[in-house]
């Protein structure tokens, strides 16, 4: 039994997919497979077998798998031990990260942890907050910093840890008749053609499902372009949803204005997660202190 077949099975027990679980190890799919059959040879088990779902595991695969995943934690934390003594971090995060983060927090925070960590890779999605939960679930990033909806129910398989609250403001272009106006009611914004984030052609984003809560609602453009959605919001072709710590940013842009939402509170939690089966490494916390320190000068007050 070899060190690596513990992270093998793992890894497929996580992403529920040998062809993820490969990538995610780095090494082919074949070599991932011949590693698990070699593993369930030598123990006289099945450890996986394949269902509609995806790979699961069997019953006893699973008791295995579970001190497979206390092997581990323990060899991450002697990991962490000399880490902690030598301070030269090495590895890689993946992130999936909302784009209204991507362009404020992250800026700072990737900078910072690069500086500190300069042997650690990041590597970065971004993309919408409900796709990037269903990344974080397979396996496919480590955590995610997301949008959600305050209130919502969690997902069982989820950790969530909440950075700050904060609430919708409407972005419209210099030009629109609404620019001077400072804020509107909920429906006249609803009213208005809007441009909503998505991507992987998937429509239940969480502006989706904040804004049916509250009616009908116009949709003009599902875009998976940050500077194009805010081009079509420039160009007055339509109106888009952000939360109201950005207004700075595009206020910056000089053809967008934010407008508070006057009769109604759509309040939204901007949270880290990850999901229970993954093992949170030194460095992925030190990324996550990291985040935390910029997201606190943004908390929202009114």
């Amino acid at each position: 039994m070899r060190l690596e077949q513990l992270y093998h099975i793992v890894a497929i027990a996580q992403t529920g997919s040998i062809s993820t679980a490969a990538e995610r190890s780095y090494i082919s799919q074949p070599a991932l497979s011949s590693s698990v059959s070699k593993l369930e040879v030598e123990l006289g088990i099945l450890l996986f077998k394949r269902t509609n779902q995806g790979v699961q595991p069997t019953d006893i695969g699973q008791a295995v798998i579970q001190k497979a995943m206390e092997a581990i934690d323990l060899l991450e934390d002697i990991k962490a031990l000399a880490e902690e003594n030598t301070q030269a971090m090495t590895g890689s995060i993946h992130l999936a990260v909302e784009p209204f983060i991507s362009n404020t927090i992250m800026v700072n925070a990737l900078t910072t942890f690069k500086y500190r960590h300069p042997g650690v890779n990041v590597l970065m999605k971004v993309g919408e907050s409900n796709n990037n939960l269903r990344d974080i679930a397979a396996g496919k990033a480590d955590f995610g910093v997301v949008m959600k909806t305050c209130g919502q129910q969690e997902e069982k398989d989820l950790c969530i840890k909440e950075l700050f609250r904060d609430r919708l403001v409407l972005l419209v272009s210099k030009d629109s008749e609404l620019a001077g106006r400072g804020a509107v009611p909920l429906q006249e914004a609803l009213a208005q053609p809007l441009v909503l984030y998505n991507t992987e052609f998937a429509t239940d984003c969480w502006v989706s499902e904040l804004l049916q809560k509250h009616g009908d609602y116009n949709v003009a453009y599902r875009l998976d372009s940050f500077p194009m959605l805010e081009n079509v919001i420039g160009q007055n072709l339509c109106a888009a949803f952000a939360p109201k710590f950005m207004s700075d940013y595009f206020l910056n842009k000089g053809s967008i204005v934010p407008l508070d939402i006057a009769d109604t509170e759509l309040d939204v939690s901007i949270v880290l997660a990850w999901t229970k089966r993954h093992h949170l490494s030194l460095m992925e916390k030190e990324m996550m202190e990291t985040i935390k320190s910029f997201s606190s000068m943004l908390q929202f007050i009114g």
